[in-house]
């Protein structure tokens, strides 16, 4: 979707209502990247969550460490691809639902 450095990683990131940064060391994804948005107007900070593949089960995690988990899960494909989604959670008063 759109050719490199077009804006794609901005207006995910307003959507979120916040600046990330997915580490990778490969240009372009390498499997789909679920992001889901919550807004939680009780919500004083932003709460990223990974789902874990094998429990089914939220992660609640800091989000550089969300942002590190999803770099890894792109570059231990090396230029593989594969079908297989991450799902990220955000939650905060500012990202949309």
């Amino acid at each position: 979707l759109g050719s490199q450095s077009v804006g794609k990683s901005r207006l995910v990131e307003s959507f979120a209502g916040e600046q990330f940064n997915f580490i990778s060391g490969t240009l372009g994804s390498r499997r789909p990247t679920v992001l889901e948005f919550r807004n939680v107007a009780t919500c004083a900070g932003s709460k990223w969550s990974v789902l874990d593949q094998q429990t089914n089960q939220w992660q609640q995690l800091p989000t550089q460490q969300v942002m590190e988990i999803v770099g890894e899960a792109h570059n231990k494909l090396g230029h593989s691809v594969s079908s297989e989604a991450i799902h990220v959670r955000v939650e905060s008063n500012k990202c949309v639902d």
